[in-house]
């Protein structure tokens, strides 16, 4: 069952269409397809799959996916910053081994029962297991989880994981800043960020807006991490996070 309108919770929830804007710095077509796949940690041709859809074979012939990604540029395969957020969504569902089917899936019930043009972009998703739930949709939080992996069953669940914590949102509730999945560790700490308006977009380390890749250019040219972090004045781990995350 579809609707062209819903109501969950009490939550009315009209189609709504987000809109390009010129005067949003994060809808400039900013980075390539290497540079997005480089600093979230997916192979290109990865990438080049969510933005320009695969073909597959079926019972009537070849066909071509949608895109899960409309690019800011499609023409030069340039991608903004709500396009790299967009894309750490699929790469945290990557990393979680849930079937890309599955999230083509939801995404399409996103769009044709709610409207959500860009629901990768607009909602706050969950997982459990190989399911994924939407916790926030069109501007509202919902009471129960939404299950879009089974046409909107809801779960009544407590406990959800939340991978998709690396992504902060502004008043608006759209991505504001991304910390790379890319970065590993125990806790995966949040030291390497990427914020549209700091360091240009490029990943930086949080709080003092130096571009890693700067830090791991001049530890490669043969600085030690603690002349690095006096220069710098920065902990150590903040100077081994920005080579760990260049040098992977």
């Amino acid at each position: 069952m579809r609707w062209p309108l819903a109501s969950y919770s009490g939550v009315r929830m009209a189609r709504r269409k987000i809109q390009r804007t010129q005067d949003d710095i994060r809808e400039y077509p900013s980075y390539s397809i290497e540079e997005v796949a480089g600093y979230i940690g997916v192979p290109k041709s990865t990438l080049r799959a969510w933005i320009s859809g695969y073909t597959y074979k079926t019972r009537s012939g070849v066909r071509r996916s949608k895109p899960l990604i409309q690019a800011a540029d499609p023409g030069r395969k340039l991608l903004s910053f709500f396009n790299l957020a967009e894309a750490q969504v699929l790469a945290a569902t990557r990393e979680r081994r849930i079937s890309l089917r599955k999230v083509r899936g939801a995404v399409e019930y996103l769009r044709e029962t709610f409207g959500e043009q860009r629901p990768l972009l607009t909602c706050v998703f969950d997982s459990s297991g190989q399911e994924l739930f939407v916790q926030q949709l069109a501007g509202s939080t919902l009471e129960h989880p939404l299950n879009v992996t089974r046409h909107g069953q809801y779960a009544f669940r407590t406990i959800l994981k939340k991978y998709l914590s690396r992504i902060e949102r502004d008043e608006k509730g759209l991505p504001a800043r991304v910390y790379p999945m890319k970065v590993h560790g125990p806790s995966r700490a949040k030291i390497i960020a990427i914020h549209p308006f700091v360091s240009s977009g490029k990943p930086s380390l949080r709080g003092s807006g130096i571009m890693a890749e700067v830090i791991w250019r001049r530890r490669k040219e043969g600085e030690t991490e603690k002349e690095l972090a006096r220069d710098f004045n920065l902990k150590p781990s903040e100077i081994k996070a920005a080579i760990t995350y260049f040098a992977a």
